[in-house]
């Protein structure tokens, strides 16, 4: 047979594949509590992020078994068993809660709870859960037993309260701020230049006495004048890296809570301080003791090459029971003494960093940390001295003890699987892979972002260290170099002609950490735009990162697969079918009043039309800040009488998670704000400059909707995905799950159903106006047929999903273009792309195959092209030559 003209046309559709609408989103929802055990050690349970269902393992002389899958929500971050039998999992992107039957396998309950929850625990002392909801600092209470329960929240002086624990007897709960600063601001320019300032009015300041150090390049241009770092030391006072005090030009205070400490039954809050910025695990031990663990940076330390390999140390913190003790901070690298930037390969491997989940030993006499930078699990002793470093799979979000102590169980989140560790031997005894639904392109560049002995010289930090999950540890650094060179501008001006945009000083001053979400195809990049794309921060591996030699070209190309593939959550500020508020609560400012509510909706229209830049006159907020990312990505001029550098205009996407600083109170949540430095503490303080809003009360009304709007700004994800309906057939279940088919006839979610029918696990898609099951033989079921089959013991859950990826979560998981049912009904396994019905090799279309390999199985394979699929004949996980190969050299009739 002649291929030529088949395989000619093989560019051509490949390009059309890659256009399609992914089947898989990376939303990189951080794990908080994904593995726990029943009391009975019976059961292991652990949730399956990327997949979203709950993996459930029985547990035989410390063996797993595998058991069910159990879908729930849109990114399970936590799980808990409140009993032998119920089980209860927090949905971060469905803002939900999923109650779960064991013995049936079934979800019976679907609670919504709020934006963002992070994790869940109950206490005795009274009865209640617990519920952490990140992006809206509170804790949520209520009676778990409740047929409707009445939600009661307690504000959180914290921003992102994620991890949860609770005292033995019941009647404490411990709350981990995941970011709760580290005591560090920053002092506005116009101050630093202040005659009165510490160093009167010289700007930048010296960091070595009244010298720069290292010293400055020869011939150096003056470096612009900029703003100032500081951090309040053990005696309240305001110091910079060069001891000088700027207490008297601070007149705002900043929390430093890391530990909210409540009562269950009255729920007070108290807290505990000073002990690290990302405060990222918790648990708590027989005798009541706390481990806390997390990262402590060192941001107030100017200059990247005074902070090269040593800008962070991984922390522990014993906290006595109730908090009411001063704490015992420990570093969890005790045989690193920081005094270079690398160190030999086998001490660097002894290194741990990003550590997440702890688990105490049930007799106190020992817990566990996972440390998901490193790959290993640390043992520690009951005062902190290392005990053992074990070896485990890629990325240990989360662990576990047996009630026998015998084993300590491990989810390595990146490479999906499970390690069992025997405690005794403090070993890993068994690895049990999970079906992991991520992209191979994007698995495989993970490392390069947060593994911290490939990409570090101490073996202890990473690109993630300050890039938490991908995003950002929300401080403020001064990375630039007074040794440095200056580079010339080489980017599209937004201002054409003199004096247009300047060349980049090395010396740049304060600069808060961007997110890494969202910033592939908005280049240039950073907030100067020095940066032309994403492989021009291969430098900081070797210059910040204390790493011998930058990545190769494959691997930065492999690092940038994986950062591409992050996306941004819902905006949780809008409504359900993604349009705009006309109310919202803001944080205001001197001009509007503090507090207050404006109108997105009108805001929009004052954002998009209104021309209300002074310089230069007639431009409108969208004429900088375009598109579904919010910027047009040019590299602005340097503002007239301001801070002398260009300024790329910033993306928006990420705007209403930077509120939290303020100039007007002594409790601010966060040292920095808003604009590339965080001096302007809140987005009335942005809107102050610049803007030539009305006099009076209307220019005052239009700048709260102007900051309405900012803090709605979409993301490339409609406000609806993840939103789910729980229905048994009551009465009233019927307007939600009409509400998600109304928007799921449109184009920004799908919809998928899972629950059980008759006791049989089922999954349906919506198209068309219909529901297609999980049986390809099937017909549609109309939208009233579906929802008549809900019973109270026919449970149905609707689910919102993204467009691409209903058919992945709700018809056939493993995407082999075998339905679910149809292999359970075959004994194949759902979940696994090498196990699918008998067929003939290559007869992959129609579904279900014709007894020939022909042109209308080529055609599938290469619009399956670099994807997953019935077409990756070899199960690499990845349509592609070899598969091509493989079918061509089956072509024709199939064997009888």
């Amino acid at each position: 047979m002649n291929f030529a003209p088949i395989l000619s046309t093989l560019a051509l559709v490949v390009a059309s594949a890659h256009a399609q609408t992914s089947q898989f989103v990376n939303f990189e929802s951080p794990q908080t509590h994904p593995i726990d055990i029943t009391p009975d050690g019976g059961r292991l349970l652990v949730v399956n992020t990327a997949d979203g269902q709950l993996d459930t393992f029985a547990l035989v002389k410390g063996q797993l078994i595998r058991g069910e899958s159990i879908p729930v929500g849109v990114d399970p971050v936590s799980v808990r068993a409140r009993s032998n039998s119920q089980v209860w999992v927090v949905n971060q992107i469905s803002d939900s809660l999923s109650v779960i039957d064991l013995q049936t396998s079934r979800v019976i309950r679907t609670i919504h709870i709020g934006d963002e929850p992070a994790d869940i625990v109950f206490t005795t002392t009274p009865s209640r859960a617990f519920v952490s909801l990140a992006a809206s600092s509170r804790l949520i209470s209520f009676d778990p037993d409740a047929p409707t329960p009445v939600l009661t929240a307690t504000d959180i002086a914290g921003s992102q309260p994620r991890a949860l624990a609770t005292s033995p007897d019941g009647s404490t709960v411990y709350l981990a701020v995941f970011e709760s600063g580290n005591q560090t601001t920053v002092i506005p320019r116009t101050t630093v230049n202040l005659a009165t300032s510490p160093y009167a009015g010289a700007n930048p300041p010296p960091n070595s006495g009244t010298a720069f150090d290292p010293p400055r390049t020869v011939g150096q241009p003056n470096p612009p004048r900029v703003a100032h770092l500081v951090r309040k030391n053990a005696q309240n006072r305001w110091m910079d890296d060069n001891a000088h005090d700027w207490t008297g030009q601070v007149n705002w205070g900043i929390v430093d809570n890391d530990v909210a400490v409540i009562d269950a039954a009255t729920l007070a809050t108290t807290y505990v301080t000073g002990l690290m910025n990302t405060v990222a695990g918790i648990g708590v031990s027989s005798d009541g003791t706390v481990l806390a663990v997390g990262i402590e940076p060192s941001n107030e330390i100017r200059f990247e090459p005074k902070l090269d390999g040593k800008f962070a140390r991984m922390r522990g913190a014993f906290v006595t029971p109730g908090g009411t003790q001063t704490p015992v901070i420990f570093d969890l690298n005790p045989h690193l003494t920081y005094a270079t930037s690398t160190i030999p390969e086998l001490e660097r491997l002894q290194s741990v960093g990003d550590p997440r989940g702890v688990a105490w030993l049930p007799d106190g006499s020992a817990a566990y940390v996972a440390a998901l930078g490193s790959n290993a699990v640390i043992k520690l002793s009951v005062t902190g001295a290392r005990l053992a470093k074990i070896e485990v799979g890629e990325g240990p979000s989360g662990l576990v003890a047996s009630p026998s102590g015998a084993f300590v169980y491990v989810l390595n989140r990146f490479e999906g699987s499970v390690s069992t560790i025997s405690t005794s031997a403090s070993l890993e005894v068994a690895r049990t892979t999970l079906h992991d639904a991520t992209p191979l392109l994007a698995k495989a560049g993970r490392k390069f972002i947060y593994d911290t002995h490939l990409t570090s010289g101490l073996g202890h930090v990473s690109c993630a260290t300050c890039h938490v999950d991908g995003r950002s540890d929300r401080l403020g650094w001064d990375l630039g170099s007074p040794s440095g060179s200056v580079e010339l501008f080489d980017e599209t001006c937004q201002v054409a002609g003199a004096p247009g945009c300047a060349s980049w000083h090395p010396m740049k001053g304060p600069m808060t950490t961007q997110t890494l979400v969202g910033i592939i195809g908005t280049e240039p990049l950073h907030w100067r735009g020095e940066k032309d794309d994403i492989t021009e921060f291969n430098v900081a591996f070797t210059h910040l990162q204390g790493r011998e030699a930058e990545l190769t070209a494959a691997e930065m190309d492999s690092m940038r697969a994986y950062v591409a593939s992050l996306t941004f959550g819902p905006n949780p500020h809008r409504n359900l079918d993604n349009s705009l508020r006309t109310s919202l609560a803001i944080v205001g400012g001197a001009v509007t009043g503090v507090g207050g509510t404006g109108n997105p909706t009108a805001g929009q229209v004052i954002f998009n039309n209104s021309q209300i830049f002074g310089a230069p006159p007639g431009l409108t907020c969208l004429n900088c800040h375009s598109g579904i990312a919010g910027t047009n990505r040019l590299v602005d001029i340097p503002a007239p009488g301001g801070e002398a550098q260009n300024r790329k205009n910033a993306p928006l996407r990420d705007v209403w998670r930077k509120t939290g600083a303020t100039r007007a109170s002594t409790t601010a949540l966060r040292g920095f704000g808003f604009d590339h430095n965080g001096a302007d503490a809140t987005l009335q303080d942005v809107l102050s400059v610049g803007f030539a809003f009305p006099p009076g009360a209307a220019g005052a009304q239009q700048r709260r909707d102007v900051e309405a709007f900012c803090l709605s700004f979409g993301t490339e994800t409609p406000a609806g995905v993840g939103a789910q309906a729980f229905t048994n057939g009551a009465a009233g279940d019927a307007p939600r799950v009409n509400q998600l088919i109304s928007i799921a006839s449109g184009t920004t979610a799908a919809l998928i159903v899972k629950g059980r029918i008759n006791s049989v696990a089922r999954g349906f898609i919506y198209q068309a106006g219909a529901f297609k099951s999980d049986r390809e033989s099937e017909p549609p079921l109309s939208a009233a047929a579906l929802l008549a089959l809900a019973s109270p013991t026919s449970e149905l859950i609707y689910t919102l999903v993204p467009v691409g990826s209903q058919v992945r979560l709700g018809i056939d998981r493993d995407l082999d273009s075998f339905f679910d049912a149809d292999e359970i009904a075959a004994g194949t396994d759902p979940a696994d792309p090498a196990s699918t019905p008998d067929f003939c090799l290559g007869d992959i279309a129609p579904p279900g195959g014709d007894g020939v390999v022909n042109g209308s199985d080529m055609t599938t394979l290469l619009v399956e092209w670099g994807g997953p699929g019935r077409s990756d004949l070899n199960r690499d996980g990845i349509t592609n030559a070899a598969d091509l190969t493989a079918l061509l050299s089956a072509w024709g009739a199939c064997a009888p």
